[in-house]
């Protein structure tokens, strides 16, 4: 179960709210991939399993910084953070007072977030597609990888005028998460130290930083 919650920690990333239908979102869509340099927000995600069940409910912040930076923290159910500094991915899980360390190309070559940290036009990573999503307020796209290594099979972003408010992530598996994020901000000061970080003093370390 922790490595489930771990690899889900690594595929995640985007944001949400909902507002009235509108014209505009491919504009947005295009706007997030190559104008933000940095976004926060409080996030609530479920992942639901290939039969419709659901598997996992969390909560927490994110925040992410261009180029190669992000913290993704977990407040509960348990805690766990997960901070991308642009050389690691550090993995905390503080209820068991261990951490797990790898180079950010090993850890994030196949996520989705690895994706996003970068600033590209959608269309060099994805192929992008309209959706039709009956009573959503939001205008939908689905994105396939170009790449055929990574996690999922295809994001599913929705969009209102204030940018991207919910995503969807299919994996190969039939596993399915959802992320709402409510607050979103982007472009705004983010502190440095939100993008580092020291292991606890005591804290169980497995692997070595690059």
């Amino acid at each position: 179960m922790k490595k489930t919650f771990a690899k889900t920690l690594l595929v995640l990333l985007v944001a949400g709210l909902t507002n009235s239908a509108w014209a505009g979102g491919r504009e947005k869509l295009n706007e997030f991939f190559t104008q933000v340099d940095t976004m926060q927000s409080a996030f609530t995600q479920q992942v639901v399993d290939d039969k419709g069940k659901v598997r996992q409910s969390s909560s927490g912040n994110v925040f992410l910084s261009r180029p190669g930076k992000f913290r993704w923290e977990y407040a509960a159910p348990d805690k766990h953070q997960i901070v991308a500094d642009g050389k690691n991915v550090w993995i905390y899980d503080v209820e068991l007072d261990q951490v797990t360390v790898k180079p950010m190309k090993q850890a994030l070559s196949s996520a989705p977030v690895g994706m996003l940290l970068q600033k590209q036009a959608v269309d060099a990573q994805f192929s992008v597609q309209d959706m039709e999503a009956d009573g959503s307020k939001l205008e939908w796209f689905r994105l396939t990888p170009h790449k055929k290594d990574s996690d999922f099979t295809t994001m599913d972003l929705g969009i209102s005028d204030v940018g991207i408010q919910e995503m969807i992530l299919n994996d190969k598996f039939g596993q399915q998460t959802y992320i709402k994020f409510q607050g979103l901000s982007t472009n705004g000061n983010i502190d440095a130290s939100r993008f580092s970080f020291t292991p606890p003093a005591g804290a169980d370390v497995i692997g070595k930083p690059s």
